[in-house]
This record gives structure tokens, C-alpha cells and sequence, in this order.
């Protein structure tokens, strides 16, 4: 009788280890990466997360998923004993984003409390010169032989004059603005686009300038449209 209880003792004692073994998925530092208040020479953020195993069985990362293709998080390792750790090597592009900005990683693995883990991502980005409501012009159809208009506002988001200055432009495109043009801070300018197509097909082109900001010698922006032939009159 003794033995078969210590028998069954020495049983529960292994089934309660076994069901306590388990991985445990941790990210040091907690679930969030913030950036803080970042600029466009800041692009790409950059950032080594390191994932720990605080289990006392293997931990095994089966995928990790950025949000979007702007995310890219390779990872040392995926398969970590007790107590170890991996690092995470984490870059974030910053676009043309402007303010807040979230991103997310979805990290799976066979921590069974925590099968997906999010990391998230986060920075401010303060832009002191934004193209609105596009980064790009849009001249829409467009007819050969017939003017197309294109309108942006390029804003002063900073407290300090930026002079707008060497405008340059490429497949007959004009500005309205051609001298040097001072935006106060907090001011913004309209910039109008104007070109006449001789050609059918898809139109691009480019509109360049310099500024006296030091986080933006310079300014490109795209503009693109489709070109459908005039209207023939049959008489």
C-alpha cells in the first residue's frame, strides 16, 4: 500500500512538472518602441529589440510578420533555450508620413499564453515642409494639344522663414512660381503645375527646387498623368 502511494506521489509530482513546463515569450522593454519626435534625415529608424525566453522549455518563434512592407525585422535566432535571448533588428521607413505614426509586428511562437505577441511601433514625424493634400502632382487625363493644371500647397510647418528658390522643371511643365519665394513660419504657398501634352500615353515628369532648410536642400516632386488624343472633328 505504501509503495502504490508513493507511486502515485511520484506520478503527480512529474505530471505537475510536466504541465508547468512551457516556454515564455517576453520582449525586454516592453511591447512598445517609440521613437519619440523624429525628422526626415532620421529615415530609416532603427532599433535591436531583444526577445527572451523566461520559460523553462524551448521556446520556438515560428514567424515574424511586419505590419507593412515600410517594416523589415529580421530575427538571430528562432529558437531559444530557457533563459535565453534574441535580437531583433528592427528598421522602419518613414515615408511621407507626417505626425503620428503606428506600426505593428506580429511575432508567433509556442509560448502557449502568448501564441502571437505584438510589438508595436511608434514615432512623431515632424515635418517642418509638407506637400499637401499629395506628395505628388496629378494632371488626371489629359488631352494632346490642350493646357492641364495641377494644383499643391507646400506648407511651413516650422517657425522660421524658408526660402523656396532654383525652380526647375522637366517635359515642358511651368510654374507659377519662377523667383525665389520666402514661406513665414507656419505660411504655406499654392505651387500650380501647367503643361500642354503633344503625345498620347502616360506623362511624367518632374518639378524640382532648392531650400534653405537644413533638413531639406532640396525638393522633388513627381508628376504623372494619361495623355488621350484629341477630339478629331469629323467635318
Amino acid at each position: 500500500m505504501k509503495r502504490f502511494t508513493a507511486i502515485c506521489f511520484a506520478l503527480l509530482v512529474c505530471a505537475g512538472t510536466f504541465a508547468f513546463a512551457q516556454p515564455k515569450i517576453t520582449i525586454i522593454g516592453g511591447d512598445t518602441q517609440d521613437w519619440g519626435k523624429v525628422k526626415p534625415k532620421d529615415d530609416p529608424l532603427k532599433a535591436t529589440i531583444k526577445i527572451k525566453n523566461e520559460g523553462n522549455e524551448m521556446l520556438k518563434i515560428t514567424d515574424v510578420r511586419p505590419g507593412c512592407g515600410c517594416t523589415t525585422a529580421p530575427l538571430d535566432k528562432k529558437e531559444l533555450n530557457p533563459g535565453e535571448m534574441a535580437s531583433m533588428d528592427v528598421t522602419l521607413k518613414l515615408g511621407a508620413t507626417s505626425g503620428m505614426m503606428t506600426k505593428s509586428i506580429t511575432i508567433s511562437s509556442n509560448d502557449p499564453q502568448n501564441a502571437t505577441k505584438v510589438l508595436y511601433l511608434k514615432a512623431d514625424v515632424v515635418r517642418p515642409i509638407q506637400i499637401l493634400p499629395t506628395q505628388y502632382f496629378s494632371f488626371g487625363e489629359m488631352t494632346i494639344g490642350t493646357k492641364s493644371e495641377a494644383k499643391l500647397i507646400i506648407k511651413n510647418t516650422s517657425t522660421q522663414d524658408i526660402v523656396l528658390s532654383d525652380f526647375e522643371t522637366v517635359a515642358g511643365i511651368s510654374l507659377n512660381l519662377t523667383k525665389p519665394t520666402t514661406i513665414p513660419g507656419g505660411g504655406e504657398v499654392e505651387l500650380i503645375a501647367k503643361v500642354t501634352p503633344n503625345e498620347k500615353g502616360y506623362f511624367n515628369g518632374v518639378v524640382k527646387m532648392k531650400t534653405n532648410h537644413p533638413d531639406y536642400s532640396s525638393l522633388d516632386i513627381i508628376a504623372y498623368g494619361n495623355v488621350k488624343p484629341s477630339v478629331v472633328d469629323p467635318k
